[in-house]
C-alpha cells in the first residue's frame, strides 16, 4: 500500500511539472507574440503617418496650412511611436518582474 502511494505521489508530481512546463511554454509564446504585435503596430502606425504626410504634401496647396498639417502629423506620429515604446517597456518590465517573482 505504501509503495502504491509513493507511485501515486510520483505520478502527481510529474503531472504538476508537466503542467508547469506547458504553462511556461505557452507564456513564452504569448510574450513573443505580444512583442511581435507591438513591433508590427509601431511599424503600421509609422507607415500610415508617412502615407498621410505624402498625401498632405501632394494635395494641400496653401503653404502655411501644409506646414501646420505636416507638423501636426509628425507630432502625432512621434507621440504614437513613443506610446507603443512605453507599452513595450511596461510589458517587458512586467515580464521580468514576474520572472523574478517565480524564482
Amino acid at each position: 500500500m505504501d509503495e502504491e502511494n509513493n507511485w501515486r505521489e510520483f505520478s502527481d508530481d510529474i503531472s504538476k511539472m508537466s503542467k508547469k512546463i506547458k504553462s511556461n511554454i505557452s507564456d513564452e509564446e504569448n510574450i513573443e507574440d505580444l512583442k511581435n504585435s507591438l513591433k508590427a503596430t509601431k511599424e503600421s502606425i509609422s507607415n500610415n503617418f508617412n502615407n498621410l504626410l505624402k498625401i498632405v504634401e501632394s494635395t494641400v496647396n496653401d503653404k502655411e496650412i501644409r506646414e501646420d498639417a505636416l507638423n501636426l502629423i509628425n507630432n502625432l506620429k512621434h507621440e504614437m511611436s513613443d506610446f507603443v515604446e512605453i507599452a513595450k517597456e511596461k510589458v517587458s518590465d512586467a515580464i521580468n518582474f514576474n520572472s523574478l517573482e517565480e524564482e
